[in-house]
C-alpha cells in the first residue's frame, strides 16, 4: 500500500515509524542519537514545542533507507528528483543500464498512448504518465551518469 501524505512533517514521522529497511522506531531514533520520545514528539507536526532539526534530515533518510523525503521536497517545488548509480566505468553496466532506460521510455510512451485512446486525459492518466515520464528521466540520467564515469 503506498502513502500519500499531506506534509513533509507527516512523510518523516511516517518514514520513521516505518521505515523502508525494517528499522523499529525506536532503532531510527538510537541510532540518530535521540530518545525514542523526543523524536517522536519532533516528528510530530502537532506539537509546537518540539521541532525537527533540518541537520538530521539526511541522516534521518540514511538510517531508514528512504529518499522519499527528497521525492516530496522536489516535486513541492515544480522538480523531479533523480537518484543516480554509482559510476563503475563497467560497460556491461552501461549495456544493461542502455537497455532499462529503452525499456523505461518504451514504456512512458506506452502510457502516453493508452492515455489519448479515448481522447481525454483524466487526472488518473496524467498522474501515470507523470510516473513513467519520471522512471525515464531516472534511468536516462543513471545512463548519463555512467557514461561519465564520475560520482
Amino acid at each position: 500500500m503506498k502513502r500519500t501524505h499531506e506534509s513533509l512533517p507527516e512523510l518523516l514521522h511516517d518514514i520513521a515509524r516505518h521505515a523502508p529497511n525494517g528499522l523499529k522506531a525506536e532503532q531510527v531514533a538510537e541510532r540518530l542519537g535521540k530518545p525514542y520520545s523526543t523524536l517522536m514528539n519532533e516528528l510530530n507536526s502537532a506539537i509546537e514545542s518540539h521541532k525537527f532539526s533540518v541537520a538530521l534530515l539526511i541522516p534521518l533518510m540514511q538510517v531508514v533507507g528512504s529518499d522519499a523525503p527528497a521525492h516530496y521536497i522536489a516535486g513541492a517545488m515544480g522538480g523531479v528528483f533523480l537518484p543516480l548509480p554509482t559510476a563503475e566505468n563497467d560497460c556491461n553496466a552501461v549495456q544493461e543500464q542502455a537497455l532499462v532506460t529503452v525499456k523505461e521510455f518504451g514504456e512512458f510512451i506506452a502510457e502516453i498512448s493508452a492515455s489519448l485512446l479515448d481522447g481525454d486525459l483524466s487526472d488518473n492518466d496524467k498522474s501515470r504518465i507523470r510516473k513513467e515520464g519520471y522512471e525515464s528521466l531516472q534511468a536516462i540520467s543513471a545512463l548519463m551518469q555512467l557514461t561519465e564515469g564520475g560520482n
